[in-house]
């Protein structure tokens, strides 16, 4: 069990905010298979606070995501104070700020990982955040900016102080971007030093790595990304190993059963055209290590109607 704040999750599983991927339908489609929470893609706190549409949109929220919660980007306190209230009003459990995002058009305005090198600021926001919703409030961080300023101790303080109801940590630093080796002592030191509930993200790319964290107990929860995408089988291979039982592999009639409702979500949300041009990249993701995989997308990027891609589909997971 995981608890944040006074909200019970089912399970210790988590499906990462993933910029591009993680919509309302790859949350359904993550919770179908065992995720116990989901969280949005970074959703911008300026682009709320202005109504821009396009940032309005990515809070698209489905009875079946629930809980769910929504990572917000930004720098200035009152912006995402504000753009916090309208997250929980549009039906977020919970409100997340990211302090880990490496992207330089991100860090540039002084938000995600760029907050590591400000603690005073970190402060300052999640005071505002805090008061400004009645939801619990998480933190997303990584070990900081670069080596010479490893700020994770002094920040997952103030964010504990400043009422934080629990923080991830991607242990890799900024300058680290996704590369090297995620360094899981620092999410077992947070756990040992910190009273709020500790979710260990960052290379967990297998059931049995995660089943391992949770075993081990070095965090309260496992932050799945990256090998969530076009695999949601991951959670209940997980919740399958954590019950004594051996993770079943997905059946090829399972994947295709699995893609056609993804791609039937994203065509209800956003209209046939644009929802297949989604699959498309999705459809990569679902045939990653599978045989012929290679030539699947070769014709997949040749597909010129949504006939000749379902004769794809159908070709290529049931033969």
């Amino acid at each position: 069990m995981l608890r944040i704040g006074p909200i019970q999750i089912a399970n210790p599983l988590v499906l990462a905010p993933m910029a591009g991927f993680t919509d309302t339908c790859a949350r359904r489609i993550a919770k179908k298979f065992g995720a116990g929470l989901v969280y949005s893609e970074m959703v911008s706190a300026a682009g709320l606070v202005r109504k821009q549409p396009a940032t309005f949109a990515m809070l698209a929220f489905h009875p079946e995501e629930q809980p769910v919660g929504v990572q917000l980007f930004g720098a200035d306190p009152k912006e995402l104070a504000e753009a916090a209230r309208i997250t929980q009003d549009a039906g977020a459990a919970i409100v997340d700020i990211n302090m880990g995002c490496p992207v330089k058009r991100v860090c540039r305005t002084g938000a995600g990982a760029a907050l590591l090198r400000r603690p005073g600021r970190v402060a300052e926001i999640l005071s505002a955040v805090k008061k400004a919703v009645t939801c619990p409030v998480t933190v997303k961080m990584r070990l900081g900016w670069d080596t010479k300023e490893l700020s994770v101790l002094e920040i997952s303080r103030i964010v504990e102080e400043q009422g934080a109801d629990a923080l991830t940590l991607h242990p890799r630093t900024r300058a680290q971007g996704f590369r090297g080796k995620a360094d899981w002592s620092w999410i077992a030191r947070l756990k040992e030093e910190r009273r709020i509930p500790v979710i260990g993200n960052g290379d967990l790319v297998r059931p049995g790595v995660c089943v391992e964290a949770l075993q081990s107990k070095v965090c309260d929860g496992v932050m799945i990304g990256r090998a969530a995408r076009g695999n949601p089988w991951i959670f209940a291979q997980t919740m399958a190993m954590l019950s004594g039982k051996a993770p079943s592999t997905p059946s090829r009639e399972l994947r295709y059963k699995t893609v056609n409702l993804h791609i039937e979500w994203l065509c209800t949300q956003y209209g046939k055209e644009q929802g297949l041009r989604r699959a498309r990249f999705l459809l990569f993701q679902y045939s990653r290590g599978l045989s012929r995989a290679a030539r699947f997308r070769q014709e997949l990027v040749s597909a010129d109607s949504e006939e000749v891609l379902r004769g794809l589909l159908r070709t290529y997971f049931l033969g």
